[in-house]
């Protein structure tokens, strides 16, 4: 009787010894890292926008981006027509970001292109002002930009990526020699189309390879 009672306090113990390890050893999910996920890049067609522009522009992305595609097609809207302007149509970049503000969720990164002129009302001590982009603000993930003003699409693909720049978080730089200088109403990507080691930095840590 002696042994039959110590052999169930011996087994009473281990049973505690063990449910106590097991409280204290992690669970298998604490031990999984967690998953990197990685925005897609949404290029979404603003009005009029030909085939062989949108092509290049994709092709431009995909190497440097590892996720992105076209996403659709969007009217330009009348609403969106600055009134400050009588010699030819051009649309408020403004206005255009919040129509793509429509299609943006934490997934994604949105952007608009188009071929018409953009500008912006009240803007640089002026009534009215045409831009080459404009992203939604810093860290929004939404742009919108044109191949009115720029030459070629080297020049184009440079003001995406400026503007790209802004909707991930960076702001103008000091350095003259980055694409994210203030253009300060001139095209400073007719003279440079790299990063700074600060901002080209930033950028690879949000999946860019630039």
């Amino acid at each position: 009787m002696k042994y039959r009672i110590a052999e169930v306090l011996l087994l009473s113990g281990l049973y505690l010894l063990t449910g106590s390890c097991r409280e204290n050893s992690p669970t298998p999910s604490s031990n999984k890292q967690k998953e990197v996920v990685v925005p897609v890049v949404c290029v979404y067609t603003m009005g009029k926008v030909s085939g062989e522009l949108q092509q290049a522009m994709m092709d431009s992305l995909s190497n440097h981006y590892p996720k992105c595609r076209m996403a659709g097609h969007l009217p330009l809207p009348d609403a969106a027509l600055t009134t400050k302007r009588n010699d030819h149509k051009r649309y408020r970049a403004d206005e255009l970001n919040k129509v793509l503000c429509r299609y943006k969720t934490d997934s994604t990164i949105i952007i608009g292109l188009t071929q018409a002129d953009i500008g912006l009302d009240n803007f640089r001590g002026r009534a009215h002002s045409g831009i080459m982009g404009l992203a939604n603000g810093i860290g929004t993930g939404v742009a919108v930009f044109s191949s009115y003003r720029p030459r070629g699409y080297r020049q184009l693909f440079s003001v995406m990526l400026h503007e790209i720049g802004h909707s991930q978080g960076l702001r103008h730089c000091s350095d003259t020699r980055c694409m994210m200088q203030n253009a300060k109403g001139g095209n400073p990507f007719s003279k440079t189309n790299v990063f700074c080691d600060k901002c080209r930095n930033y950028m690879n840590s949000r999946h860019w390879k630039l």
